[in-house]
């Protein structure tokens, strides 16, 4: 079975450190019905070829939810006309939600949402270019908790964290109000970056030291881990195995489908790993062919064996070496024995079935990922 990812290009307003492909709304709202007929016949194009149900559903953003309810009630039926997926989340930022979505949940058409909440202090929102409020926030999670307790949704918030000027108990009092308004089972944290493209670049903004990072990163980890998540993914926290089944197909290199501007999509073509990106704007996608703007790639054994190694090593599962085997033709002990002898032992756990970073080595994350490109790159340009 296959999942599927549908990327909705809208946004009330871009934010300060986003460098994603997006476009403002205000300006750009007349593209929205071509661009959303446009994605409608390509899930209609797909589900005509089998009557398998997708696997699992990711509506992301962009904020997806300025589709508006009807639009979304269509694409979703129409998506899941073959039968449920196992797990159909909907990306929404906190100043959209409102009750004309909650029929969506009722009828299940949707199972899990995602609210970008990023900060619950005015004072960092503002710093980050985020175009919306506490205030605005607690709304959001109070709907959300309704939702959640009404229709037994998932209910998962993002963080940013690492802004100049954080402290630890600032992440944590964040965590805490916003799971004082909604038990959300399901956390994501991701480090603030200042990236050439976005208006913080342009501003030149600045990062927190890497030491303060990682000082705040583990007393939120630790503080997270007291409240019984679990640390699965670099990023990404989850009570009582409430895993993001989506992102668990990213991560475990499963076939999916992105459908929309800037989407990827991941499939096996013959044996072959093969990568198709969608390069069209919002307005080009719209008035596009069905089908047109998708590049294809076909990844070489170093590329596909690179991709095994960055997914891997990003979760508490690590790498499972027969899968590895399988998968690439290439025993994963013998070609990076000589590399792993070099890394501090408190980096990983090594066994015979799992190579496994630890919390500590998922802090140093970038610097293993380079060593191992350096190796693959030096054993497969051999003769």
């Amino acid at each position: 079975m296959r999942s599927l990812y549908l990327h909705i290009p809208f946004c009330t307003t871009r934010c300060a450190y986003c460098t994603f492909y997006s476009e403002v709304y205000r300006t750009h709202s007349q593209f929205i019905e071509p661009y959303y007929q446009r994605l409608l016949a390509e899930v209609d194009g797909l589900v005509s070829k089998s009557d398998e149900p997708f696997d699992t559903v990711y509506l992301g953003g962009g904020n997806p939810g300025l589709l508006g309810f009807e639009r979304l009630k269509t694409l979703l039926q129409r998506i899941q006309i073959h039968g449920r997926s196992r797990e159909v989340t909907m990306e929404i930022n906190p100043e959209t939600l409102n009750e004309s979505f909650f029929s969506l949940f009722e009828e299940g058409l949707l199972t899990r949402l995602s609210i970008g909440i990023q900060s619950m202090d005015d004072r960092f929102l503002q710093r980050i270019g985020r175009n919306t409020t506490k205030a605005m926030n607690e709304r959001a999670l109070l709907l959300a908790e309704k939702i959640r307790s009404m229709f037994g949704v998932e209910v998962t918030f993002d963080l940013i964290v690492a802004i100049p000027g954080q402290t630890v108990e600032d992440v944590v009092k964040d965590i805490n109000s916003v799971l004082s308004l909604c038990k959300a089972n399901h956390v994501s944290l991701y480090c603030l970056t200042v990236e050439e493209g976005s208006r913080l670049f342009e501003e030149g903004g600045v990062f927190m030291s890497e030491d303060d990072q990682a000082k705040l990163l583990y007393g939120v980890w630790e503080y997270l881990a007291s409240l019984g998540f679990e640390h699965y993914e670099v990023s990404n926290f989850a009570k009582d195995q409430h895993y993001s089944q989506h992102n668990l197909v990213y991560w475990r290199l499963g076939e999916y489908i992105g459908l929309g501007s800037s989407a990827a999509s991941t499939l096996f073509e013959g044996g072959t790993l093969v990568h198709y990106t969608q390069e069209q704007s919002a307005e080009e996608y719209g008035f596009g062919r069905v089908g047109s703007g998708y590049e294809k790639e076909v990844l070489t054994i170093a590329e596909r064996i690179e991709e095994e190694i960055m997914v891997g090593l990003r979760t508490a599962w690590g790498i499972d070496k027969q899968i590895f085997l399988e998968r690439t033709g290439y025993d994963f002990t013998p070609l990076f024995s000589t590399i792993i002898a070099k890394f501090d032992s408190l980096w990983y756990t090594d066994s015979s079935q799992f190579f496994i970073l630890t919390e500590i080595g998922f802090m140093v994350l970038d610097t293993i990922l380079l060593r191992f490109f350096e190796r693959i790159a030096q054993a497969l340009d051999r003769p």
